[in-house]
């Protein structure tokens, strides 16, 4: 029996596999309410009546350098040194969350897929890209899953939308720095977005109610800004990774955020370049449709314990 725990920096999932092949018992907690990563995992265990779960795969929103972990947007931190010796003592694998997701690339079922113009995925190197509270992305190289901060990078100075400098600006002046990617390709850059562009100095409406309210001005405003602003990051780390085997992007926000009425526009300005436009034009770029793409991960590197 093997824990896969997908712990991003809201929610915390969890499963249990016995072949490596399926999972049951999912389960869903909010980060937030937990002091340790034992006391979530043990909180699962109680509530689930598992007994023997001496295994685990775990995903977390943080980089993994040496046995301390501490989450990027999330005031959690751990040893997996203690964590494996407390209760994981038959074997433990701690990956960033979006390498974690980034094993299910390999079995990914047809039906899994949406793909955004006529290229599909072939054997080059790929990225995954997945906004949630934060921004993740991992390249994939062959069998590999390499995890990165890529969220991290400051927002490209180049572009010609009014709306989108001035939320800049904004931004600039609330918090005293320049934004990265992360800080608006996110939940909370959604609610910045509207909050910007509504004039609204005091945000009542989530990221997943702005997201639904596609007749409202402003909310589509809000959709529209932040399809561009994805859609340009995949761009760019495109290129930076040479992911001539495709540009995947998932999680709850994209599939809310990027309908089918959307492909082309995305399309177009992911290959909008001077320079470049011959080759990413002929990068595949898709729509993740899996919901629980880390439990899918997770099943993948499960297996290195047979």
């Amino acid at each position: 029996m093997i824990l896969i725990a997908d712990l991003g920096a809201t929610n915390a999932r969890f499963c249990i596999t016995v072949d490596n092949e399926t999972y049951t018992n999912q389960a869903n907690y909010p980060i937030k309410e937990y002091d340790s990563i034992d006391n979530l995992c043990l909180k699962y265990f109680s509530d689930h009546a598992l007994e023997s779960v001496e295994r685990a795969v775990i995903g977390v929103a943080a980089p993994i350098i040496g046995d301390q972990v501490s989450f990027v947007n999330a005031d959690l931190k751990f040893s997996i040194l203690e964590l494996e010796k407390n209760i994981f003592q038959k074997g433990l694998i701690i990956v960033n969350d979006l390498e974690l997701q980034g094993h299910a690339i390999f079995n990914l079922k047809p039906e899994d897929i949406s793909y955004i113009g006529g290229k599909r995925l072939n054997d080059g190197t790929k990225i995954l890209v997945a906004p949630g509270t934060g921004l993740g992305l991992a390249g994939i190289e062959g069998s590999s899953v390499i995890a990165t901060e890529a969220g991290h990078i400051n927002i490209a100075d180049k572009n010609d939308i009014s709306e989108l400098k001035e939320i800049i600006n904004n931004f600039v002046l609330e918090k005293g720095r320049n934004p990265n990617y992360e800080d608006f390709l996110s939940g909370k850059g959604i609610t910045f977005f509207h909050k910007c562009l509504s004039g609204l100095s005091d945000e009542t409406l989530t990221s997943e109610e702005i997201l639904k309210r596609r007749n409202d001005e402003h909310c589509d405003k809000t959709i529209k800004l932040m399809n561009y602003l994805l859609s340009s990051y995949l761009k760019y780390m495109a290129l930076v990774w040479g992911a001539s085997g495709g540009v995947l992007i998932s999680g709850s926000i994209v599939n809310s955020l990027l309908n089918e009425e959307h492909y082309s526009e995305f399309r177009k300005n992911f290959e909008d370049s001077d320079t470049m436009r011959h080759v990413l034009s002929e990068i595949p770029l898709a729509l993740v449709k899996t919901k629980d793409i880390g439990f899918a991960g997770g099943l993948e590197l499960s297996k290195k314990f047979n």
